[in-house]
């Protein structure tokens, strides 16, 4: 059975046509040609995406007098389910496996949320970056003789790499705050 909700590929489309109206063929190349290519740049995957926008009637097809081409643009229902979206909760689950989930939410963010809701956001992404990064440190330290060392310094990657976001995230709330 198929689900209503908004996958993330669906959430990735909404945040672009927030910004501006673009064709189907406009969202593929930006996810060809960008690092939203994370979240697929596939054809296949795209125009199904934006049939299910529609469906939901999160977004709606419009033709561009100017252009002549079909464009989709963003709907209320669709601007109130990327706003849901990006008011979800943190939870430590998604630092630990959908880091990448809550940057997009994040560069969607601009605009659309108040200067409170973003600073919230950034101060929970905080408090669970150093809940991940001392569960990690304290598994490390205990596992630290029966590891093998390619899988240690894997661990020590991934520490490093969530210190390197936690930095960034103080970063960015300190520029927000002035």
């Amino acid at each position: 059975m198929k689900s209503n909700n908004p996958t993330l590929l669906d959430f990735a489309i909404l945040g672009l046509v927030k910004k501006e109206n673009l064709s189907g063929y406009q969202i593929r190349k930006v996810f060809e040609e960008t690092a939203m290519g994370n979240y697929s740049s596939s054809p296949g995957s795209i125009y199904p995406s934006l049939k299910r926008l529609q469906k939901l009637s999160l977004v709606e097809q419009k033709l561009n007098e100017d252009t002549r081409k079909s464009q989709f643009s963003i709907t209320e229902n669709g601007l109130a389910a990327l706003k849901d979206w990006m008011l979800r909760p943190i939870e430590l689950s998604d630092v630990q496996k959908n880091l990448d989930e809550l940057l997009l939410r994040f560069a969607f963010m601009d605009g659309l949320l108040d200067e409170k809701d973003v600073m919230h956001f950034l101060e929970s992404l905080n408090i669970h970056l150093i809940s991940h990064i001392q569960n990690l440190q304290e598994f490390l330290q205990q596992t630290e003789d029966q590891t093998p060392l390619h899988g240690r310094l894997a661990i020590d990657h991934g520490i490093r790499s969530l210190n390197a976001t936690l930095s960034w995230s103080k970063n960015v709330l300190h520029l927000i705050q002035k």
